[in-house]
């Protein structure tokens, strides 16, 4: 009866690490390129630093979804995991009880 799916799965100790660069990453990179973005249209359309703040302001505000993006898509997919050994469980549960009764 003990087979691979009925052991507990073991967490890789690199999990959180990954997740916590992944969120780094994912908000710094949308604020260095709009950082470089407004630099080109201040150096080409000579626009002074306001095209150069509302870019800046851009890029904050996607690196602040990205923050918030990732953890709900991460937090969906653990519900979906759960929602299915739960239904398993379930089944083998009765199972076991139709087989006694």
């Amino acid at each position: 009866m003990n087979s691979k799916n009925d052991s507990p799965k073991k967490e890789s100790p690199y999990k959180y690490l990954t997740i916590i660069s992944q969120l780094a990453i994912s908000t710094i990179i949308p604020i260095v390129m709009m950082i470089f973005v407004g630099k080109a249209l201040n150096y080409f359309f000579n626009t002074g630093p306001l095209v150069m703040i509302i870019c800046i302001v851009l890029g904050v505000i996607a690196g602040l979804r990205e923050l918030y993006d990732i953890p709900m898509k991460m937090n969906m997919k653990t519900m979906a995991y759960n929602k299915r050994n739960r239904e398993e469980f379930e089944q083998k549960i009765e199972a076991e009880e139709n087989k006694k009764g």
